[in-house]
């Protein structure tokens, strides 16, 4: 019985720690926090649970061996009482006088003395005496009557409360071996045991909870506390003090010094690593991301008008080129320095990029003193300086906007002031631009322009306007000008001048060009099979163009596709174009000249070519640019340039070919001078290759010019054609 009541305590025990096990297990299995002070609660707990439990056992253990040693001893010393009187007994009366007198005791339940026979002799039961054992209406009893013993023996019992004893008695005065039975009431005795194994174990649970609180308490003063400060101060990166209990140092203080240093030095190196992320390490300005941050910051303290100003170096890479990257980085500096003497307090700085500078001008009255300011920039860096033995003469040109009237959003005002410094960079050297709205719509034309070329190059939408070219002598047709077209589904025809420079700007010119030489030689391939005069097409190519080393290939390639002879083939480039990387450029104007195909220098006189450099090229034309031609009628000077070039063209063996002639007065004076060719809307407007065929199938030979042209023109359909003459690229 007592073991079945302390079952379900022990149960309680181990299901109390298997919880908290399996508490713990979860929490380190997915990763969770688990603070410090529940594990060593848990810990202690469980501790605590196991001794309580380990007590328990023990007494249980205790009380189970003290139980049956009372009751064995209660037992012998009965059995003795009994088996004295019994062997003293002179009659049968004398045995159930002492049955009688034992059986009074509130300990014993029942007594009956048995012959080897198993008859009853006597009994503390009236209603058994006289019978035999075989005869008792209990089973049990029966059965434990029935037994025979040689000593003293504890028989099984079906109540728990009760004993049940057998021992065997030989009576001298009979002569036989007689059987002694004796049922003794341990439910006080066990009560009384259990009770005291129940205090026991109350007080050792209490023992147990009072030392798990002490032990915790203690732990928590001198190793959870100061583990959780140092927890805190961790998480903090070290921006608390940390501060232990008063007493000696320990290995938590240890531990917290070294994390203190660390924490300082991964502070100061942060701190060096953001700087530095910040600041331009050449000129020790801030960088874009500076700049971008404190036009936040300005923009949100709201204190008035905020200028943003965007200053480029004019040239700067053909200071890197030519007098090296450390003279650059001189400029640079000396760029930074002259910012930082010349801004005023609240001003912020900044190198956005390689060659570009940005100013945040903050409480300015408005454009006027914005535009003031950076003029006073641009005058101080144009200032002429030494570097070792070259004088510089640098320049700059200038981007402004203003907030709020241009904008409110940092990203929004920076990309006003980069469209403003894109248009001063077009004005040229020492230009100031302030922003506009129409930038912004020019900027956002260029994107669609951008986004249809693509569109353009697969869909096949380009076309091509042939312009002609006369022979002032003769009147011949001598070649023609392959002028692309863009044949949009929404604008129309676009011209040139629109989309050429998006052209080059994104990429695509290469791709337009070989577009144009294959068209242009499939065309006149298709002329002279239907047996129309064999001329030369003039294609206009690119500065990005002359810079491909495979030019020379794609031009080989394609006039052998089309069985094109070189000499009907003629590439144009503008003057300004052969000045730039003069070496390569001449180089591939020799490899196509060796092929037989014509050069041409297109808007010759507007640009700045060398007469050294001019005698290098490989040149079969110069074109007089059209502005030299509207002049030409002015009867002070108009003919001094044009006569000019003729001459020195000719001194060269070049042809000179004019553009832009619009009537025959001009024609007439191109005549007299001596010029070879003439090319414009008096002579023949840009054309598609049927109309162009008409014009070429009907042109005369050998006529006087003015006349050969009124009898081309007669038969060409008059076509309205808004757009003048342009180039390919």
């Amino acid at each position: 019985m007592a073991d079945d009541q302390s079952r379900p305590k022990r149960n309680a025990g181990f299901i109390a720690v298997a919880r908290a096990w399996c508490i713990a297990r979860a929490a380190s299995l997915s990763g969770a926090f688990l603070a410090l002070r529940i594990k060593v609660f848990v810990t202690l707990t469980a501790a605590g649970v196991g001794l309580v439990v380990l007590s328990g056992v023990f007494v249980l253990h205790l009380y189970t061996s003290q139980v049956e040693t009372l009751i064995k001893a209660r037992a012998t010393s009965l059995g003795e009482v009994l088996g004295n009187s019994i062997r003293h007994a002179r009659a049968p009366s004398d045995l159930q006088f002492i049955v009688d007198a034992v059986s009074g005791s509130s300990r014993v339940d029942l007594v009956a003395i048995l012959d080897s026979g198993n008859n009853i002799l006597a009994v503390s039961r009236p209603e058994w005496r006289g019978l035999s054992a075989i005869d008792l209406p209990d089973p049990a009893v029966r059965r434990e009557f029935a037994v025979s013993v040689k000593q003293l023996e504890r028989l099984p019992s079906a109540d728990a409360k009760f004993a049940d004893f057998m021992m065997p008695v030989t009576s001298p005065s009979a002569g036989e071996a007689r059987k002694l039975f004796f049922r003794v009431n341990v439910d006080a005795t066990l009560t009384g045991l259990q009770q005291t194994a129940w205090s026991i174990v109350v007080w050792l649970a209490a023992a147990a909870i009072v030392s798990v609180v002490t032990i915790f308490l203690m732990m928590q003063r001198l190793v959870i506390a100061p583990i959780e400060i140092l927890r805190d101060y961790a998480e903090r990166r070290g921006a608390t003090k940390f501060t232990t209990p008063k007493g000696p140092r320990d290995e938590i203080a240890i531990v917290a010094a070294a994390l203190g240093e660390a924490f300082q030095m991964t502070n100061e190196n942060e701190s060096r690593i953001a700087l530095l992320a910040r600041t331009d390490s050449l000129t020790g300005l801030g960088n874009r991301a500076h700049f971008k941050m404190r036009l936040a910051q300005e923009l949100a303290a709201d204190h008035g008008a905020v200028a943003v100003m965007i200053l480029n170096l004019d040239k700067f890479k053909d200071i890197n080129d030519t007098l090296g990257h450390d003279s650059g980085d001189v400029i640079l500096q000396r760029t930074a320095e002259i910012l930082k003497n010349c801004h005023r307090g609240g001003d912020a700085m900044a190198r956005l990029g390689a060659d570009e500078f940005g100013v945040i001008l903050t409480g300015i009255s408005g454009p006027e003193e914005a535009v003031e300011y950076a003029t006073r920039f641009i005058r101080a860096v144009g200032a002429p300086f030494r570097i070792g033995a070259h004088e510089i003469h640098q320049t700059a040109c200038v981007g402004l906007t203003i907030y709020p009237q241009d904008g409110r959003d940092p990203d929004v005002l920076m990309k006003n002031a980069d469209l403003a410094l894109s248009r001063a960079k077009l004005e040229g050297a020492s230009a100031c631009i302030l922003y506009r709205h129409e930038l912004h719509l020019r900027a956002m034309e260029r994107n669609s322009i951008e986004r249809d070329l693509r569109v353009a190059l697969s869909q096949k939408q380009f076309v091509l306007f042939y312009q002609p070219k006369v022979d002032i002598r003769t009147g011949r047709i001598s070649g023609a000008e392959a002028l692309i077209r863009w044949q949009h589904p929404e604008r129309g025809l676009v011209a040139p001048d629109l989309f050429i420079p998006v052209a080059e700007r994104c990429g695509f010119i290469a791709e337009v060009t070989k577009w144009v030489l294959e068209e242009a030689c499939r065309q006149n391939r298709t002329w002279q099979d239907a047996g129309l005069p064999k001329i030369g097409i003039a294609v206009n190519v690119s500065a990005v163009d002359l810079r491909r080393p495979d030019l020379t290939d794609i031009v080989a390639n394609t006039l052998v596709r089309h069985q094109i002879s070189p000499q009907y083939l003629e590439l144009e480039v503008t003057e300004s174009m052969v000045m730039r990387d003069v070496d390569v450029v001449i180089g591939t104007l020799r490899r196509l000249r060796s092929l037989g195909v014509g050069i041409g220098i297109d808007d010759f006189g507007t640009g700045y070519s060398s007469l050294a450099y001019l005698k290098r090229f490989p040149v079969k034309r110069l074109k007089i640019d059209r502005s030299f031609v509207r002049d030409i009628a002015d009867l002070r000077d108009g003919k001094v340039i044009p006569k000019v070039i003729i001459d020195l063209a000719h001194s060269l063996s070049v042809n000179v070919l004019a553009e832009g002639v619009e009537d025959a007065e001009q024609l007439e004076i191109l005549r007299n001078l001596g010029c070879d060719e003439a090319q414009g809307y008096f002579l023949g407007r840009p054309m598609p290759a049927a109309e162009f065929e008409l014009f070429l199938r009907h042109a005369p030979n050998g006529l006087h010019p003015d006349a050969a042209i009124r009898n081309a023109t007669a038969v060409v359909p008059s076509v309205p054609l808004p757009l003048r003459g342009g180039s390919a690229a």
